[in-house]
């Protein structure tokens, strides 16, 4: 993680992100969302491995961008990432109404 984070942290120095619109979370949330849509397209199109992994790259960016712009560490996202995979691995997988299986927590 620290390898990635540190590649993201340079390129916000390098557009000089800080203090400018780039740090501002709804406008963070609009480009997730537009690179979320852009896998969408890639998955229900049928579109190859490359521009798959692109667009999931694209968002990892943007996820490693919103930490570092809202001042959150390398080590601390990396403690919640731990904390947050325990959890997970806690749980059972669940049949939906649909059929379909999920692992995540059912709120009744």
């Amino acid at each position: 993680m620290r390898k990635y984070y540190e590649a993201i942290e340079k390129f916000h120095k390098k557009y000089k992100m800080k203090g400018t619109n780039n740090e501002d979370m709804t406008f963070r949330l609009n480009l997730l969302i537009e690179e979320l849509g852009e896998l969408a397209e890639a998955v229900t199109k049928g579109y190859g491995k490359k521009e798959f992994l692109e667009e999931n790259v694209d968002l990892l960016n943007l996820i490693i961008g919103n930490l570092i712009s809202t001042g959150i560490s390398a080590e601390e996202f990396e403690k919640a990432f731990w904390e947050k995979h325990k959890k997970i691995m806690n749980r059972k997988k669940k049949k939906t109404k649909s059929g379909k299986y999920r692992v995540s927590e059912f709120k009744k």
